[in-house]
């Protein structure tokens, strides 16, 4: 059994604890516990690091900042109410509660079990065992050392494992590597409270098949994760029937999870995602390209400025991030040591702060252009009351007169 400690510390609230090391006799252990059938053979307790330099800052900012609270050798009263809004949302809150508990749990009993728990990068454990694949390891997210955890445990010999979490980006993964691992079953007990529901990972896999499941990651990053945006008005649902119907989008995904620097502006990858994007859009467009695609849907009154495809310069930058988080990150999760390349380079600048910050586009600011995204519905003269005239400007072909009308032949005329 696999816990992403960062889902099961914010799931477990101390109600009966009154201080950090009460917290992990009280709650923790009894939850490992309540977990354990007769059949369970090892626990692994996998945390997340917070470096400085890292991609989700930026989610991390979002989510607040709480007051900080030293833990101390445990003895510090615990802050009950403010858990979880307060205490765990600030960061060296998090490190420092992490690494203690992560301690406590390495010299905890369970019930004869063996007990692994990361520490930095390092692996602690109950019982003496060969932790060399485990560590030194340098990965920041939980998500990733969940699969070198479950590679480890599938090299010792288990078959069966159950990995409890909240995180998407975790069931992904496990579709992507399971057949990798060599295991007969993986569950992935996902989500909390009433919307709690174990999956069965190998039954997924076998029926995505080999190709859909190794193309996967890539696409959950495209479609939106953590450290990607959603596609406004396209869920998951939405990118999925999309891909159903454009089938090569499968290879293009694959080759670029493999080979992330071939993909340029003017690559056919490019290409097979932007009518990818387009098809998500609107499925009865017939644009390859998003430009081309935006100016149709836009002119022809289909969607409004806010539900039409971005610029192609917005979504190169945004296939970039894509592929460091799937092609570098999450395809490197069965290396002890990751080697990520400068985040600079993959859709990403530091803003005055030093903090990472996504490169929306290299287009100038919209703002100055938008006088042009005036348009009219005249299907005359464009006299009187045409908007375009009233506002002083010329009518283009966004309007419905295409910009051949009297508004435009004004001037010649005078």
């Amino acid at each position: 059994m696999i816990f992403d400690m960062a889902a099961v510390i914010n799931m477990i609230r101390p109600t009966l604890a009154k201080n950090f090391r009460e917290y992990v006799s009280l709650h923790i252990i009894p939850y490992f516990k309540s977990k354990m059938s007769d059949n369970t053979q090892r626990l692994d307790a996998v945390w997340d690091t917070y470096p400085d330099d890292n991609l989700k800052a930026l989610t991390q900012q979002k989510r607040g900042n709480g007051a900080r609270i030293k833990v101390g050798d445990g003895s510090t009263p615990i802050p009950r109410h403010e858990w979880n809004t307060s205490f765990l949302k600030n960061e060296d809150n998090k490190k420092e509660l992490f690494a203690f508990i992560s301690k406590e749990l390495s010299a905890t009993k369970v019930n004869g079990r063996l007990l692994l728990t990361t520490h930095l990068e390092t692996v602690l454990s109950n019982k003496d065992i060969d932790l060399s694949s485990l560590e030194p390891c340098n990965h920041a997210e939980a998500d990733t050392r969940i699969m070198l955890h479950l590679a480890h445990a599938a090299e010792q010999g288990h078959t069966i494992a159950y990995v409890r979490t909240v995180d998407s980006d975790v069931v992904v993964l496990t579709i992507h590597y399971f057949h990798t691992f060599g295991l007969s079953e993986l569950w992935v007990g996902f989500g909390c409270g009433k919307y709690y529901r174990d999956i069965p990972v190998h039954t997924i896999c076998s029926s995505l098949g080999p190709a859909k499941s190794q193309a996967l990651p890539l696409f959950h990053s495209l479609t939106g994760c953590d450290t990607t945006s959603q596609f406004f008005g396209c869920g998951k649902k939405t990118a999925w029937a999309a891909w159903a119907s454009l089938p090569n989008l499968t290879d293009t995904l694959i080759e670029l999870t493999q080979y992330p620097h071939r993909f340029t502006l003017e690559s056919g990858y490019m290409t097979i995602i932007e009518r990818f994007i387009v098809i998500m859009y609107s499925k009865g467009c017939g644009a390859k390209s998003v430009n081309e695609a935006r100016h149709h849907l836009f002119t022809t009154g289909q969607k409004t400025l806010d539900n039409i495809p971005p610029t192609q310069a917005s979504l190169y930058q945004h296939v970039k991030r894509a592929l460091i988080q799937a092609s570098f990150y999450w395809s490197q999760a069965l290396a002890v040591q990751q080697n990520i390349p400068n985040f600079s380079e993959w859709g990403w600048n530091k803003d005055s702060r030093n903090k990472w910050q996504p490169l929306w586009t290299t287009l100038s600011d919209a703002s100055q252009a938008c006088s042009i995204l005036l348009h009219c519905g005249c299907t005359k003269a464009c006299t009187g009351r045409c908007k375009c005239k009233r506002a002083g400007v010329k009518c283009t072909t966004l309007c419905k007169c295409e910009g051949g009308c009297l508004n435009n032949n004004c001037d010649e005329d005078n």
